[in-house]
C-alpha cells in the first residue's frame, strides 16, 4: 500500500508509488491520457461508426481511466453500441481505489458499471477503509518528493468520497434496475498476474489497451512472449496501443508478428506506440532513427518463454543477451546518425 493519490493538471487524479517511485500518470492528466494516448489513436470512435458491438482488452486496469474513457465516449458517440470490456488487475487495492479515484469524469451510470463488477471480486469498503489507516505515515516522504509537480489529496476527501460512491451506487442501482439498455455495457475482472489472466482468455478483441508501469520496473508484461499471446488475442483488424516508445518493446512487439507505428506525444515529448496485425493500417510509420535504434543492443527485447519468470530474471535475461550480441551499442548510432544528419 505504499501509493497515494495526487492531483493532475486537469484535475483527474492519479497515484504515487513508492516502491517504483514513479506516479500512475504524467501530471497533464490520467483523464487527458486516456484520451490522447488510447482511446483516439486507437481509432476507436472510427470504428464504432461502422460496428455495433466492440471488444477492449484493458492489460492493467489500474484507476481504470483508460477503460472508463473508452465506454464514455462510445456512448457519446454511439449510444446503442454493444460494450464488452475485459479487464486486467493484480492489485485488490488500487482497483478498489478505482471505485472512488476519478469517479467526477465520468457519469452515474458507467462508475456504478465498474464499481458493481469490481465489487463482486473484493470488499472494496473494507480495503479502503484498511488502506486510509496505514498510509497516513507515507504521506510525508510522498509529499517530499511530489510537492514541486503534484498536490496531494487529503485523507477526509477520501473518505468522503468512498461514503458518496456507495451512497451514488445505491440510489444508481435502483435507477439502473429501472432502465433498458444499460445491458449494452458489460465488464468482466481478472484480478490476477495479467500473464496468467491472458492465457486464459478465449475472445478476440478489437482493441487492447497496455498501460503497465514502465518497462524497466516491470519487464514481465512487456516481453516477446506476452506479446505473442495479445497477438493471437486481438482480431485480424484490431490494435494495441500503448504510451511507451522503449526500443526493446517496439522489438518486441515486432518480433511477435505486429507492424508498428507511432502515436502523437501528450504529457511529453516523445512518442507512444501502436501495434497492429496487418500492415495496412499502420499510417504514422516510425521515423529512420527510431528505426535505427531498434537494431542496437538498447533494442533487444525482454524475454519470458514460459510466462512464468520474475522481473529480475526477465532483465538478467536480456542483460546476457545484449552483452552477447554483436549489434552496436546505441550511443554509437546516435552519434553516427548525428553525423550524418548534419553533413
Amino acid at each position: 500500500m505504499n501509493f497515494y493519490p495526487i492531483l493532475t493538471e486537469d484535475s483527474s487524479i492519479t497515484l504515487f508509488n513508492l516502491d517504483y517511485d514513479d506516479v500512475y500518470h504524467s501530471k497533464v492528466g490520467a483523464y487527458t491520457e486516456a484520451i490522447y494516448k488510447y482511446v483516439a489513436p486507437s481509432g476507436l470512435i472510427e470504428f464504432i461508426k461502422n460496428n455495433n458491438e466492440v471488444r477492449i482488452l484493458d492489460v492493467c486496469f489500474g484507476l481504470g481511466y483508460n477503460a472508463k474513457t473508452a465506454v464514455n465516449e462510445i456512448i457519446k458517440n454511439s449510444p446503442e453500441t454493444k460494450i464488452h470490456i475485459t479487464a486486467l488487475e493484480i492489485d485488490p487495492v488500487i482497483l478498489s481505489l478505482s471505485t472512488i479515484l476519478g469517479t467526477e469524469c465520468f457519469n452515474e451510470d458507467i462508475n456504478y458499471c465498474f464499481f458493481s463488477e469490481i465489487n463482486k471480486h473484493v470488499d472494496i469498503q473494507q480495503i479502503i477503509d484498511d488502506y486510509l489507516q496505514n498510509t497516513a505515515h507515507i504521506r510525508p516522504e510522498i509529499q517530499s518528493k511530489t510537492s514541486h509537480r503534484y498536490i496531494l489529496v487529503k485523507e477526509d476527501e477520501l473518505r468522503q468520497k468512498l461514503h458518496n460512491i456507495y451512497y451514488r451506487s445505491i440510489s444508481t442501482r435502483n435507477s439502473i434496475d429501472k432502465k433498458a439498455g444499460n445491458s449494452n455495457i458489460n465488464i468482466e475482472f481478472h484480478v490476477n498476474d495479467a500473464r496468467f489472466s491472458a492465457q486464459k482468455l478465449d475472445q478476440e478483441y478489437d482493441f487492447i489497451f497496455l498501460d503497465p508501469f514502465t518497462p524497466s520496473k516491470t519487464p514481465n508484461l512487456w516481453t516477446v512472449d506476452f506479446f505473442k499471446l495479445l497477438f493471437n488475442l486481438l482480431s485480424p483488424d484490431g490494435n494495441i496501443t500503448t504510451y511507451s516508445n522503449a526500443a526493446p518493446v517496439r522489438t518486441g512487439l515486432i518480433e511477435a508478428g505486429f507492424y508498428i507505428g507511432t502515436t502523437t506525444p501528450i504529457g511529453k515529448k516523445t512518442t507512444g506506440t501502436i501495434a497492429f496485425k496487418n500492415h495496412g493500417p499502420v499510417k504514422n510509420k516510425l521515423s529512420e532513427k527510431e528505426e535505427g535504434i531498434l537494431n542496437t543492443k538498447a533494442g533487444v527485447p525482454y524475454r519470458d518463454e514460459g510466462l512464468n519468470s520474475t522481473n529480475k530474471e526477465i532483465l538478467d535475461r536480456r542483460q546476457a543477451e545484449k552483452q552477447n550480441s554483436d549489434k552496436i551499442s546505441s550511443s554509437k548510432f546516435l552519434k553516427t546518425h548525428k553525423n550524418l544528419s548534419e553533413k
